[in-house]
C-alpha cells in the first residue's frame, strides 16, 4: 500500500476535516496533496490550509488552493477534526533572525496552534519534532541560546501534549530526521538535494564531508500518511523518522547511479579515520506501525527518483 493509498483508507466514509498548518512547506504541501488526492471533489471543503500570509497554491493535481493567514486559525468553522501542524521557523533561519527573534516568532506561532487546539477541541493533533530534541548525546535539547531550534521543538513537545491531555486528544509526534521526496523545498541546503542538483547538471557529485556522515532517509509522505493513520486512529506518542541508514558516500553513488553517471563522477576527499557525524532515529517504532498501517516503505533508489522527478520539473 502506498501512502496515497494510506490516507484514502483512513478519510473514506469519515466526516473528518482536517487543517494543515505550514501549508507551503515541505511536510505541509504533501500532506495536501495526499489529503487532496484522497478527498477527490470533497477536499475544498475538507481541508483548511495556512500559512503565515495569505495566497494561493496549488496541489499535484492542479487544483488551486487558497491558502488562509495562520491567525484565522482559532476561528475556522467548521472545526476541524485532525490538525495537521507544520508551521514552524526552520533551523536556517536563525543565522537571519537572531536567537531572540527566532524564539519570539516561533512562539507566537505556537500559541496561535495551541489556542487553535482548545478552541477547536479535535480529536487528534499532528506535530512534526526533530531529531534535534535529544540534544548532544542522551540529554534532551535544553539550551536556547547555542540550539533554539531543538530546544523549542521539545518545548512544544510537552506544551502540546499538555493540551492534548487536556481536551482528551490524540497526539502523534514524528521526530523527523531525513526525508525525501516530492516537494523539497530549499534543495541546496539538504545533502540529497544538493547532489540531485549536482546530478540533474551532468555532474561531478560532490560529497563535502571529509569523514564519515551517516544519515537515514524515508519518504516524507511516509511520515505524513503514517502520522495522519495514527491520529484517526487514536495511536498516540512520539517515534523517529527511520528508514535506510546510509553514509553520504555511498548516497552520493546512489545518486550518481539513479542519473546513469559514471561512478568517478563522486567526488570526495576522505579521511574515514575522522570523526564521525551521525544523525539518524532508531526506526523501529515507525516501522511497526508502518506494518500495522499496511503501508510499504520505499528503498533508498526509490526515494531517489522521486526527489529527482520533482526537483527536475
Amino acid at each position: 500500500m502506498t501512502p496515497a493509498d494510506l490516507v484514502r483508507r483512513v478519510v473514506e466514509g469519515t466526516d473528518l476535516r482536517v487543517a494543515i498548518t505550514g501549508a507551503t512547506g515541505w511536510f505541509g504541501a504533501t500532506a495536501l496533496d495526499l489529503l487532496y488526492q484522497a478527498y477527490g471533489d470533497s477536499a475544498g471543503e475538507r481541508v483548511c490550509a495556512y500559512a503565515s500570509a495569505p495566497r494561493t497554491t496549488s496541489v499535484a493535481d492542479g487544483r488551486e488552493v487558497a491558502v488562509l493567514p495562520l491567525g484565522d486559525l482559532p476561528s475556522q468553522s467548521p472545526a476541524p477534526s485532525i490538525i495537521l501542524h507544520f508551521a514552524y521557523l526552520t533551523r536556517d533561519r536563525v543565522a537571519d533572525l537572531g536567537v531572540d527573534a527566532y524564539v519570539r516568532a516561533n512562539m507566537s506561532i505556537s500559541a496561535t496552534v495551541l489556542d487553535s487546539v482548545l478552541a477547536h477541541r479535535p480529536l487528534g493533533i499532528v506535530m512534526t519534532s526533530s531529531g534535534a530534541v535529544y540534544g548532544s548525546g542522551a540529554r534532551p535539547s535544553a539550551d536556547v541560546g547555542s540550539d533554539p531550534y531543538g530546544a523549542l521543538k521539545r518545548v512544544d513537545e510537552l506544551a502540546f501534549r499538555a493540551a492534548c491531555d487536556e481536551i482528551g486528544a490524540t497526539l502523534v509526534v514524528p521526530r523527523v530526521f531525513s526525508v525525501a521526496g516530492a516537494r523539497m523545498t530549499k534543495p541546496d541546503k539538504y545533502a540529497l538535494g544538493s547532489m540531485i542538483g549536482a546530478a540533474l547538471s551532468g555532474g561531478p557529485v560532490v560529497v563535502r564531508a571529509s569523514t564519515p556522515v551517516r544519515r537515514s532517509y524515508c519518504g516524507v509522505d511516509e511520515v505524513v500518511a503514517l502520522a495522519i493513520w495514527a491520529a484517526a486512529c487514536g495511536r498516540p506518542g512520539a517515534w523517529d523518522s527511520g528508514g535506510t541508514v546510509v553514509e553520504l558516500g555511498e548516497l552520493a553513488r546512489v545518486v550518481a547511479t539513479e542519473f546513469g553517471l559514471d561512478p568517478a563522477s563522486v567526488v570526495r576527499s576522505w579521511d574515514p579515520l575522522g570523526p564521525a557525524d551521525d544523525y539518524f532515529g532508531v526506526g523501529d517504532r515507525m516501522d511497526v506501525l508502518a506494518a500495522e498501517a499496511g503501508i510499504d516503505l520505499r528503498s533508498l533508489p526509490s526515494l531517489v527518483r522521486a526527489t529527482a522527478e520533482w526537483l527536475s520539473q
